[in-house]
């Protein structure tokens, strides 16, 4: 394999990693919303506030299709639970 293309695998193959283990310590959501944001902002070359509001918006909408209308939940973290305070356990 070239360098060039080495790069630009490892480029989405790190932050898939990241995001793997962010699922396990901090629940999908919060996850999710720093996975489709940092990829916007990095690779995208989005506006920062761009990233935001379609990262928050997505993890939003995860959330409530996968938690009240389907009734799944998905993994909130181990580490610590970041929607605590909306009162997902």
């Amino acid at each position: 394999v070239d360098k060039e293309p080495f790069r630009q695998v490892m480029a989405v193959f790190t932050p898939a990693l990241v995001f793997i283990l962010g699922v396990q310590l901090i629940g999908i959501y919060v996850s999710a919303a720093l996975y489709i944001a940092i990829f916007m902002v990095w690779l995208g070359k989005y506006p920062i506030w761009k990233a935001v509001a379609v990262s928050v918006g997505v993890s939003a909408a995860l959330y409530l299709m996968f938690e009240y209308w389907f009734q799944v939940p998905l993994p909130h973290g181990a580490w610590f639970n970041p929607l605590e305070f909306l009162g997902v356990q």
